[in-house]
């Protein structure tokens, strides 16, 4: 029997279609994975969507003309209710699929107590955080890199144990979903140190935490000493933006990461069913100068990146660019790009802003 897994979206190797090459190859059939939209000649067709996005929906819409109901689609795009089978799920991932040895990547545990508007793992998984997995379930023996998919380790009640078995095995872990700061005590933070944290390339160390609501400041203020202790430019910070603050809120963020040196990661909000962008009314609440004099040690093109949306946005609300923030976003990367805003009659000069900002004053 041949059998084709279509990836549509993953930045990562696909978990859920690793498991089904596994469980079908065990089972004396070809499995083949193709990442484009094609028509092939097999005997059943899955399909693995992560990401909803218009262009995700739109391939899927062109496998569905193509195959009908002969496609299996399953996937956070598409359905957040779908399960692979348990003789499916219980499968160590086929690495092979993707021809990737670089790292093993698998769940120890699922589910969130919190209720973050723009997430959907409580949809998804429960409320209920559960363990859900062990390491030689999906960690092949002799490797050491191990990337965890967990939401919100720090907030299961048998973590110890669990960090305790990753000091044990010596896994060279990336916490890649990040971990929650507010959950972060002496104990955990003792034994998180003895864990050999990594990035998402596994070449430098460093360990995250997330930072989405201004009222978080104080639990980093409040742990910045060990926050400190993980070592300089250790700790990485995933600030979600695009969602439900105003400029102010965010700016407020942006400076607690700069005054405590800890390297950002800035994260436009993704739409997720039932779950749309909700930026205040003004967003633009503040002298905007201000932002655009921020500046970070490291990761300077994602807070350009930042700059970016920040721009769009602007031009989206009234309808002009504002001259220092596009001549601040190509200062170094594309810098005949500038003239295509600056040649613009709508291009907001610092008099007219600073003109504005006095009329919106009470």
């Amino acid at each position: 029997m041949e059998v084709v897994l279509f990836d549509i979206d993953s930045r990562l190797p696909n978990l859920a279609l690793m498991k089904l090459s596994s469980y079908y190859k065990r089972n004396g059939h070809r499995v083949t994975l193709c990442k484009k939209v094609t028509k092939l000649k097999a005997d059943r067709y899955f399909a693995g969507a992560v990401f909803d996005t218009p262009s995700t929906h739109k391939k899927l819409d062109r496998l569905r003309d193509i195959y009908g109901e002969d496609l299996v689609i399953g996937g956070t795009a598409v359905d957040l209710k779908t399960r692979l089978p348990d003789e499916v799920e219980a499968c160590v991932p086929d690495y092979t699929l993707y021809g990737h040895t670089h790292y093993a990547l698998g769940f120890l545990t699922r589910g969130c107590p919190k209720r973050c508007p723009f997430c959907v793992v409580p949809a998804k998984e429960g409320r209920v955080k559960r363990q859900s997995g062990s390491f030689s379930a999906f960690v092949p023996k002799g490797w050491q890199n191990v990337m965890l998919l967990d939401d919100n380790l720090l907030g299961f009640d048998a973590v110890h144990d669990l960090l305790e078995e990753m000091i044990v095995r010596r896994y060279r872990v990336n916490f890649s979903q990040t971990l929650d700061i507010a959950y972060l005590d002496e104990e955990k933070y003792r034994l998180l140190r003895k864990i050999d944290y990594q990035n998402a390339r596994f070449t430098r160390n460093r360990i995250y935490f997330s930072l989405n609501y201004p009222g978080t400041i104080r639990q980093f203020e409040m742990r910045r000493e060990m926050l400190a202790g993980f070592g300089p430019d250790h700790v990485s910070v995933v600030s979600l933006y695009g969602f439900d603050t105003s400029l102010s809120q965010d700016y407020v963020r942006w400076r607690m990461l700069q005054r405590l040196k800890l390297v950002p990661f800035f994260q436009e909000y993704w739409p997720i069913p039932g779950a749309p962008a909700r930026l205040p009314e003004p967003f633009f609440d503040m002298d905007l100068d201000k932002v655009i004099r921020l500046t970070f040690r490291s990761n300077g093109q994602n807070w350009e990146k930042y700059l970016r949306w920040l721009n769009r946005l602007y031009f989206q609300t009234f309808g002009r660019y504002y001259r220092p923030l596009v001549e601040k976003i190509y200062r170094y990367n594309n810098k005949e790009r500038i003239h295509r805003y600056l040649s613009r009659p709508g291009c907001l000069t610092d008099q007219l802003y600073r003109s504005y900002r006095s009329s919106q004053d009470p």
